[in-house]
């Protein structure tokens, strides 16, 4: 992992991030052999899982990927095509196009917006690629802004992860120099490929990868948090969520978007006057009365897609939930708060059905400690 801040003014922050973990475990069978007179290795076994930062940024905001028909998933189709020629070509070994040696860098390449004439073909990219974080808060200080606002940040955030979830390889590759930990898994379909062909006359992968999987998120992907000089502050978030499982075996591609919409607003009223009285005078709090409401609205699909296949919408709803509430702390002791929540979920399949629930309550909350 690595991390740098850049801050090319004083207003504006930058985070960059890369990560990318690794882990291995490899064992071998040893069995004396009496002919050689030695111990002979048998079944060397090599397991693992690979995560790595990366960028998916130039898909993201294509405006097909949350409907039936995706323009980056008929990439990936023609993507097989592409890959299956590069391979036979280096290997002189003929490969289809559900081969996993194929079907992985097609998936990295169409959802990445690379060429797939460019991209890696190993399963294991070696090189991170940074995701970061971005704040701006010098938009209070410019006139017209100054003297209304005390504080005014904006903000935008991008991560994205690919992972193969689990690895192991083949019993048909026995050589510790192939498969041992002392060989880069990088390295594989890069310097080494795979050479063994089964009784179908299919290529049989080095290494089984039965899922791999891609991730992206914009945390947010805007986001604008102010407060005012009359104490009013407000936050506003647009989140995006993209998740992709690739299932190697049949090159069927599930893929899970979300997208959130949260408005917050809070006001906070120093000496608030109650509508009664008291010995004939207004009552007047002492203490500060804030007053929150949380507004969510939340839009997630999950689609399958198949080759050569028609995509079918699998799950997805539309979520609402409201959330205002108000607070009173009467000491730093005591805090009085009374909230109501209503939450709507409403389904986009035909399996599904409309629920909301509604909740609504006062908290008493009363600190012991000293």
């Amino acid at each position: 992992t690595a991390r740098a801040n850049v801050e090319p003014n004083p207003d504006i922050k930058i985070q960059l991030d890369i990560r990318r973990e690794s882990q291995a475990s490899y064992e071998e069978i040893y069995r004396y052999d009496d002919a050689l007179q030695g111990y002979q290795s048998l079944n060397p076994s090599r397991r693992g899982n690979y995560r790595i930062s990366t960028v998916m940024i130039n898909t993201a905001f294509n405006g097909s990927n949350s409907s039936v028909r995706s323009e980056v998933f008929e990439e990936f189709e023609r993507n097989l095509v592409v890959l299956r020629r590069i391979f036979a070509t280096i290997t002189n070994s003929e490969y289809d196009t559900t081969s996993q040696d194929v079907v992985i860098p097609a998936f990295i390449a169409a959802y990445t917006g690379r060429s797939a004439e460019s991209v890696s073909l190993s399963p294991f990219p070696r090189t991170p690629l940074p995701n970061w974080r971005i704040d701006y808060t010098g938009l209070n200080k410019l006139k017209g802004f100054k003297d209304l606002f005390q504080s005014f940040t904006i903000s935008h955030g991008d991560q994205a992860t690919y992972s193969v979830l689990g690895y192991s390889n083949s019993l048909q590759y026995t050589d510790a120099g192939t498969v041992g930990l002392q060989v880069p898994i990088g390295d594989y379909n890069r310097r080494i490929y795979s050479s063994i062909v089964n009784d179908r006359g299919e290529i049989v992968p080095i290494y089984v990868i039965s899922q791999v999987t891609m991730s992206e998120q914009f945390s947010p992907l805007i986001g604008v948090n102010f407060r005012t000089r009359s104490k009013i502050s407000t936050r506003i978030e647009y989140k995006t969520k993209r998740d992709l499982a690739l299932n190697v075996s049949n090159a069927q591609i599930t893929e899970a978007s979300s997208k959130d919409v949260t408005v917050e607003l809070g006001y906070t009223k120093s000496n608030m006057r109650l509508p009664f009285r008291s010995q004939g005078r207004l009552v007047v709090l002492k203490n500060d009365v804030t007053f929150r409401m949380n507004v969510t609205v939340s839009d997630t699909r999950t689609i399958q897609r198949k080759v050569e296949e028609l995509n079918i919408v699998t799950n997805g709803n539309i979520n609402f939930q409201l959330r205002p509430n108000i607070s009173y702390e009467v000491n730093k002791k005591l805090l009085i708060q009374m909230y109501f929540e209503r939450t709507v979920n409403d389904p986009q399949v035909s399996l599904g059905f409309r629920r909301a629930t509604s909740r609504f309550g006062a908290q008493l909350r009363y600190n012991l400690t000293q």
